[in-house]
């Protein structure tokens, strides 16, 4: 992972619950924490860690237990809560008292549940084509979530390159290439299916998410700023209606990429980035929380 968009990362490692954690880390200053979604790991962040380190930040992005490099935690479970346990832990292992949170797709409800229940460590939220946030999510997932049925057809040696890379973007980005084969890696590590298969039962059902995971309402009374980012594409979590965010959480900022799919910081990374380190430089939250008022925004188009 030491290319020349991640040329100033480190990859460390850190025991956290009795497991071996994977983590890389670039730049210095405030601590942006980046989480993952399902069936990936650390390598969704490559186009973004060191824009993160160039805008003065400290981008840390870590393999979440069962994921990627990092070890596997069945002792712990996978539900949102106890992946938001790990992040304070892991976090305070590294000695970081407070960081802002970005999380794409269940790493964006990961994230969020993570300002929610650690509000005093948590300064800012980024959300990216998360879950959480509507009911809504695609029906491959909400099959696979059936038990047997979904060990019957999630098998990650099957998928096809090409079915997989259509679901996660509306264009490819020329850089993945450069990153296929990693991201096929993580996805069939012996254990991953297993993983993938628990995670996803965790908060999901035939009828999508489960209601307990469905945080938009919850984070009305979040103190921390809040952005929320989609690809007007998206297969995965189809986007919710803009508005409806800006309604249920009026102080958040909302950003809707069009010709863009499942992971926005991929695919259009440099419009994301600049979106990102924007709101990251923002005052401070309790000045950020003062605003009156929010902005619903769609970017224009990239070329």
């Amino acid at each position: 992972m030491t290319t020349e968009l991640m040329q100033r990362a480190q990859v460390k490692d850190v025991y956290v619950h009795g497991i071996n954690v994977r983590y890389a880390v670039s730049g210095e200053g405030p601590a942006v924490l980046l989480v993952h979604g399902l069936a990936s790991s650390m390598i969704t962040w490559y186009c973004n860690m060191d824009a993160l380190a160039n805008a003065g930040f400290t981008a840390i992005a870590v393999d979440m237990p069962g994921y990627g490099d990092s070890g596997v935690a069945d002792h712990l479970g996978y539900e949102p809560e106890t992946a938001a346990r790990f992040l304070a832990d892991f976090t305070a292992e590294l000695g970081i008292e407070r960081f802002s949170v970005v999380g794409n797709s269940a790493g964006g409800l990961i994230a969020g549940v993570t300002a929610l229940e650690y509000p005093e460590k948590v300064e800012k939220v980024a959300l990216v084509a998360a879950a959480g946030l509507g009911r809504r999510l695609s029906w491959p997932l909400r099959i696979i979530s059936v038990p047997v049925l979904g060990e019957l057809i999630y098998k990650p040696r099957m998928i096809s390159k090409a079915a997989m890379i259509k679901r996660i973007f509306f264009r490819p980005p020329a850089i993945l290439d450069d990153i296929l084969p990693e991201m096929l890696r993580v996805r069939c590590l012996p254990h991953a299916p297993r993983v993938m298969l628990r995670s996803v039962r965790s908060g999901v059902n035939l009828l999508g998410l489960r209601r307990k995971h469905n945080i938009l309402h919850r984070l009305r009374d979040l103190p921390a700023p809040l952005l929320a980012v989609w690809g007007e594409e998206d297969l995965v979590i189809p986007p919710v209606k803009a508005e409806d965010v800006q309604r249920a959480l009026p102080r958040s900022t909302v950003r809707v990429l069009p010709e863009c799919g499942h992971w926005p910081h991929m695919e259009k990374p440099e419009e994301f980035n600049r979106i990102l380190t924007d709101f990251l430089s923002q005052p401070s939250p309790l000045a950020a929380a003062s605003r009156e008022g929010g902005q619903v925004l769609t970017a224009s188009h990239s070329r």
